[in-house]
């Protein structure tokens, strides 16, 4: 009976069969249970808040009332300029500008503006808004170096003197054309724009801080946190973040112990006693950014004083007297280099093979005698001042004990930040500490900022003057055809500069930054920003932690 066995066949299916539908059910169900919850956690990365650490003060994010890197860093989500800097070509790129056209003789600027750019209450963004906000940013700050960076322009001083109402060299040509009119030609403008002083903002909003156009919109700050939401309008596209969420600390230690923690997805600050573990930690030092920025740290020497005055040959020993990789190694934490040169390291015109001043004890002295003071006899002590900072005095203290070896007395003295700034402005300091931060990331700004006779009680404080360097730099700003004479031009003032010692070079600084392991597309360049558009959370595997790099982590 065939029958029986085709029945006892069907009955062993039925019997299998019927575990293995309810087995596909639950895997049905736990895939979907799965994937809603994947998707639910990928949602949240993309809607959570990304969290920062920032370690000073945040009391402004207006344009023009920004004069600390947390608010600059922070304000940069919120406000965007015509123009941003390159670093992998080191060249200015449009940002808001589609483009720029410098005049043959260098003296006007005609700037371009993308159409269809609204600010954060909506509002179309057109090149009067843009002469707008530079005046008021021109006519609030509170920095004569922002004040300085306009005063090329036509019509700028009188409106600093309150002769005018406005500055006439800014000239709107129609809704989408700027135009800047110059005194002297300034090839080293567009530069300039980079600053915050020229970032863009509603003027006719009353709201506070002003709406701006970039990835990011001002929520609301409290105490010591701020936040900032996604402006999902943006121009580039939706930005990849929920938010920001900066939180500023007092202390680099308390920040520090908030990303061990698991708290912070981006440490902007780490502490000089903690950089070497880290550069030595297998957990951390992958999630390290440790790199040179735009930056310089001197001192200064007040060439029209005693006993620098006339005496390149003094200020050349003092240059030779100092183990500038000593002071790296105790005192700082391996977070600065040795400089060797006015232009920092990075950027477009740096001098590789410039000899600058190494450590020779034995040249000092030299130089010292034929400076008239063999063995520092008859050299009057010299007075070290400096802001008030516990890295600063430690600093100082290393260069007078270095410097005592040789017979040359120093005597350290600190001042309160404010008073500090008006008695280098008034130039009364004969020997003083100066860091200079790159206004824009051009050499100009260093070179002519730090060392033009016209800057003399800005940026120069050391009180030089040199007619050649001038000329020079007056004819790089005139070359507007070819960034590479530029650069020539003023690499060959550097020299001069540099051979002329008006201060001690000692240190460009490094960045020291941490990433959280989820963080991507996060890039400090050498201005110390960050495009805030390309930021994002990486999406891992709900099974397990991060594996791989951070490019292959993306979703």
């Amino acid at each position: 009976m065939l029958k029986g066995g085709e029945v006892h066949l069907s009955i062993t299916v039925r019997r299998v069969g019927f575990p293995l539908a309810i087995l596909g059910i639950f895997l049905l169900i736990g895939g979907i249970i799965y994937m809603n919850n994947r998707a639910a956690y990928t949602a949240y990365l993309d809607s959570r808040n990304f969290n920062i650490a920032l370690v000073g003060s945040v009391d402004s994010l207006e344009p023009a009332m920004i004069d600390s890197h947390e608010e600059r860093l922070l304000a940069s989500a919120i406000y965007e300029g015509l123009v941003y800097y390159d670093e992998e070509s080191k060249s200015i790129k449009p940002m808001m500008a589609s483009d720029w056209k410098y005049s043959v003789d260098g003296k006007t600027l005609t700037i371009n503006i993308k159409r269809n750019l609204k600010f954060h209450n909506g509002k179309a963004i057109r090149a009067s808004d843009i002469k707008a906000s530079w005046e008021n940013s021109f006519s609030t700050t509170r920095e004569w170096s922002n004040i300085s960076l306009f005063l090329s322009i036509q019509g700028s001083q009188e409106r600093l003197d309150g002769k005018t109402a406005d500055i006439s060299g800014i000239q709107v040509v129609n809704d989408s054309t700027i135009r800047l009119e110059f005194t002297s030609p300034n090839a080293a403008f567009i530069f300039m724009l980079t600053n915050p002083i020229f970032w863009v903002y509603d003027t006719e909003d009353t709201v506070q801080p002003a709406p701006g156009s970039g990835p990011y919109k001002f929520k609301e700050k409290k105490d010591n946190l701020v936040l900032l939401e996604r402006y999902d309008k943006y121009y580039r596209g939706i930005p990849k973040l929920g938010g920001i969420h900066a939180q500023v600390f007092t202390g680099g230690s308390e920040a520090f112990e908030a990303y061990q923690a698991g708290k912070v997805d981006y440490l902007d600050s780490l502490p000089f006693n903690e950089l070497k573990n880290i550069k030595e930690s297998e957990q951390y030092k992958k999630l390290l950014i440790d790199k040179p920025i735009f930056n310089i740290y001197v001192l200064g020497f007040n060439v029209n004083q005693e006993p620098f005055a006339g005496n390149y040959l003094l200020r050349r020993a003092l240059n030779y007297a100092v183990d500038r990789n000593l002071i790296i190694d105790e005192v700082l934490g391996g977070s600065y280099r040795a400089a060797n040169s006015i232009v920092p390291l990075g950027m477009a015109g740096y001098q590789h093979d410039m000899r600058g001043y190494s450590y020779d004890p034995q040249k000092a002295q030299e130089l010292l005698e034929e400076a008239g003071f063999p063995l520092g006899e008859g050299l009057p002590q010299l007075v070290l001042t400096y802001n008030e900072d516990e890295g600063h005095r430690m600093v100082g203290e290393s260069i007078a004990a270095q410097l005592a070896e040789l017979g040359i007395k120093v005597q350290l003295q600190p001042m309160e930040w404010d008073y500090y700034k008006k008695q280098l402005n008034q130039m009364n300091l004969s020997l003083f500490r100066l860091e200079w931060l790159a206004d824009y990331p051009d050499p100009d700004s260093f070179l002519y900022g730090m060392f033009h006779s016209s800057k003399v009680g800005i940026g120069n404080y050391s009180n030089y003057h040199n007619s050649q360097v001038d000329k020079i730099l007056d004819a790089s700003r005139e070359e507007v055809k070819s960034q590479q004479e530029r650069i020539k031009l003023m690499n060959r003032a550097e020299e001069i500069i540099v051979d002329d010692a008006p201060c001690l070079l000692l240190f460009q600084s490094t960045a020291a930054k941490m990433l959280g392991k989820n963080v991507a597309s996060l890039q400090v360049n050498s201005m110390e920003m960050i495009d805030w558009y390309e930021v994002e959370l990486l999406k891992p595997s709900l099974d397990g932690d991060n594996e791989g790099t951070a490019d292959e982590q993306k979703v």
